[in-house]
């Protein structure tokens, strides 16, 4: 029966024949006569249901502008020491020069082989990483987890 009433939306059935049918369903079992006058009043109780009052977080990263900062400042300060893999140079240096030579040939992009694609991601997968990490890490103590 209530599978009957949800269909009415999809235009499957009017409101006046669900309920035509509806005292068709409870006349076949018992609870209202065929003869149309009411020997006994019954009312069907259909099973309810109730939602869990707890609801998925909207704000499940928590994000705050804090971890944010300091995580770039986390990234930027080590990814500028040099070291000898780069010339001598560091990471953020070398990545900022391709930048640089990229920019000279402005209309025309970096090629595949360029050393500029390695650079971006290797610079980009350190700052999410670190914070990532910073954000679990803040979360983690805020919320108690390393007492």
């Amino acid at each position: 029966m209530a599978a009957l009433i949800c269909v009415s939306g999809l235009g499957l059935n009017r409101p006046s024949e669900i309920a035509s049918q509806r005292s068709n369903i409870l006349a076949r079992q018992g609870f209202l006569s065929r003869g149309g006058a009411r020997t006994r009043t019954y009312r069907a109780v259909l099973p309810t249901t109730v939602a869990e009052s707890k609801t998925f977080d909207d704000d499940w990263l928590k994000a705050e502008s804090t971890v944010h900062l300091l995580t770039l400042f986390g990234w930027t300060v080590p990814s500028g020491v040099a070291i000898k893999a780069y010339g001598d140079t560091s990471l953020l240096a070398a990545f900022a020069d391709s930048i640089g030579n990229n920019l000279a040939n402005f209309p025309q992009g970096p090629a595949i082989d360029d050393k500029f694609w390695l650079y971006l991601i290797t610079w980009h997968i350190g700052l999410f990483s670190t914070m990532l990490l910073g954000q679990i890490g803040w979360q983690g103590r805020k919320q108690g987890y390393f007492k």
